[in-house]
């Protein structure tokens, strides 16, 4: 070839090359600046293929030949414990748990339920660990609420498990509604039937001198006859055992659907009622045994490797100066909060209903005060009305319900029957709106009564002797020491059956049931959600979340609302376990009635103690003792019971 076609031909293969070399060094500067390029392929273009160092073969690429690690499987862990209410009510002045991070073990049923169902949309978790080994309360009534909200956390594929050390009838429900149920190997389950127990103060009364002068309207008013009696009357006992079975069969319902077992099984076992760890994994109550304190490592054990546990964290300790005790001391005991738009608000009524009174009871007149800026908030689209109550003042139960009407004539309104809403707290739901209630809800108790106690025999005994001037025997009707005459019993029987024929006449207007029918179902007769289905007092088995959903489609909200509970309560502090006098053992006129039946702070703790609703007790004895323009027309359930 001539040295000028050589020339040529080199020239053409240069000027060929510099094209691909260029494409090439372009394409792995953009795989640099994209961060995909190792250093070896950011040295060697692809063009320039060389045979691959063994060295080189041998050691992996560490971005892309290395295996990604695991990711970790959520478990989400929470302690179930304390007393669980619907509405926490304020404290009284108690600096230890103020030291302490807190108020005492008393806590929010709700925020619980409102947890689960926040969980169930968390992608972030897959498996839900219900820990019950501490001891903790929850009625009849937030147990079936609490399975539904379970519910919604299984069937968004979760998996959920439950603990258990040494089991209660309430931690077995609960584990029940678990898919999986571990069980510590040297505990135990006990889950007693459903019991009752009343006090009756009859044969007290007469030791000291006591008497209880009543006036009714209806034969099965179980909330005079501990005043009245010495024992339960045959009748009361039979229609009480016949709500207790009813309320119990739900308690055997839960377990038997959760554990796959048949109904008889569980009642057969209930009523031997306590099975050691080996004997409740042969009878299919738990799935299986581990030892003490092994909780997590057994259920990671069964859910696998590279578990990442979040547990609930612990409020922190605080310190508190004189200035923030007095802050607490001075702060208000409740706050209706803001409210955004398209809101469902949850009120609770929770208590005794009285005309006047503080925390713990539901008092006429700010009651309607805040039921009425409900009705005007524009941006409240619909309100459940919670209620909690054994009853009480018919005078404030007629004012609330009269308020809860023209609430319910301007919006949706629903009522939502928690653990008892009897007597009063049945008057203020005849609004004629759908009533909901739990199968352990304990409702009805349609029925009314008067009463004072007078200690004329006592003040003899003790040497006192009080000398009435008055125009006329009337004055003195209220007077300590002496009871009804029978003048005044008729009188006072003319306004009690009065206020008794408007029970009935609200009742069955409200729930479309004739009066002659409605008699054999009042009277002062209470029933279980269950009865009160089947006697049409109720309209359906449900709870709060049932009522929103109700709300909510009834006012056309779709997924857009909010949901939020009233009232907002705040501990304030109460001076007068700082000032004392009612531990002291001293008798004055003004709190003879009280001394009379031993009612002060240290017997009703007692009875407290003993599971006992003292609040009905409370009440009655401190009305005795007031001076009154007219008698108290009382709309009380037998709130003394203690179902358990």
């Amino acid at each position: 070839m001539q040295p000028s076609v050589r020339f040529c031909f080199l020239l053409m293969v240069m000027l060929l090359s510099v094209p691909v070399l260029a494409q090439d060094k372009q394409a792995v500067e953009k795989k640099s600046v994209d961060g995909k390029a190792t250093k070896a392929e950011k040295a060697e273009p692809v063009s320039e293929a060389k045979p691959a160092d063994k060295k080189a073969e041998k050691k992996p690429n560490s971005a892309v030949e290395k295996e990604a690690p695991k990711p970790k499987i959520g478990v989400r862990q929470i302690k179930i414990s304390g007393d669980y209410v619907d509405l926490v009510q304020p404290a009284g002045l108690d600096p230890l748990s103020l030291l302490s991070g807190g108020p005492g073990a008393t806590r929010s049923y709700f925020k619980l339920t409102s947890f689960l169902d926040s969980f169930s949309e968390d992608d972030d978790f897959d498996h839900l660990v219900v820990d019950l080994s501490s001891g903790f309360s929850m009625n009849s009534a937030q147990l079936d609420e609490l399975s539904r909200h379970l519910k919604k956390v299984t069937d968004a594929g979760k998996k959920t498990h439950a603990w258990l050390e040494s089991a209660s009838r309430e931690a077995l429900e609960i584990a029940s509604m678990c898919d999986t149920v571990y069980m510590a190997d040297f505990g135990e389950v006990d889950f007693p039937s459903v019991s009752m127990q009343s006090m009756f103060y009859r044969d007290a009364m007469d030791l000291v001198g006591v008497k209880a002068s009543v006036v009714r309207a209806g034969d099965f008013k179980g909330a005079v006859e501990p005043y009245l009696n010495s024992r339960m009357s045959d009748h009361l006992r039979q229609h009480y055992l016949n709500m207790l079975i009813s309320i119990n069969d739900a308690a055997v319902d839960r377990i038997a659907k959760g554990r796959g077992l048949k109904t008889a099984d569980v009642r057969e076992m209930q009523s031997q009622r306590m099975w050691i760890a080996k004997e409740a994994l042969a009878k299919g109550l738990v799935d299986k045994l581990a030892p003490y304190g092994s909780m997590q490592q057994a259920i990671g054990d069964d859910i696998g490797d590279n578990l990442n546990w979040v547990t609930p964290k612990k409020a922190a300790k605080k310190d508190v100066s004189f200035f923030q005790l007095m802050g607490e001391l001075m702060a208000g005991s409740s706050s209706n909060g803001s409210v955004q738009d398209n809101t469902i608000v949850v009120l609770h009524l929770s208590g005794a209903i009285v005309d006047e009174g503080g925390a713990g009871s539901i008092a006429a007149g700010p009651t309607v005060e805040q039921i009425q800026k409900l009705t005007d908030e524009e941006r409240v689209k619909g309100v459940v009305v919670r209620i909690n109550s054994p009853g009480g003042s018919a005078t404030a139960s007629e004012a609330i319900r009269q308020a809860l009407k023209k609430l319910a004539e301007k919006k949706p309104t629903v009522v939502s029957m928690g653990d008892v809403a009897a007597s009063g707290g049945y008057w203020i739901s005849c609004i004629g709106t759908p009533i909901y209630a739990e199968r352990g809800t304990v409702t009805g108790s349609i029925g009314v009564f008067a009463m004072k106690l007078s200690g004329g025999a006592l003040m003899r005994r003790i040497g006192l002797h009080t000398e009435n001037i008055e125009l006329d025997e009337s004055a003195s009707l209220f007077s300590l020491d002496r009871g009804f005459t029978e003048d005044e019993t008729k009188s006072l029987q003319k306004s009690i059956d009065s206020v008794y024929g408007r029970f009935l006449k609200l009742v069955s207007g409200a729930r479309k049931i004739p009066v002659d029918k409605l008699r054999t179902l009042a009277g002062g007769r209470v029933w279980s959600g269950t009865q009160a289905i089947r006697n049409k007092l109720v309209d359906q088995i449900g709870g709060v979340d049932d009522c929103i959903q109700h709300i909510a489609k009834k006012a056309r909200l779709g997924d857009e609302y909010k949901v939020t509970h009233r009232p907002i309560t705040k501990s304030g502090l109460d001076l007068s376990s700082l000032l004392g006098s009612e531990d002291e053992d001293i008798i004055s006129i003004d709190r003879l009635g009280g001394r009379l039946l031993q009612a002060n702070s240290t017997t009703l703790r007692l009875l407290r103690k003993q599971g006992l609703n003292t609040d009905t007790l409370q009440l009655l004895i401190n009305d005795s003792l007031e001076t009154h323009q007219k008698p108290t027309a009382w709309l009380m359930g037998p709130s003394s019971l203690s179902i358990r």
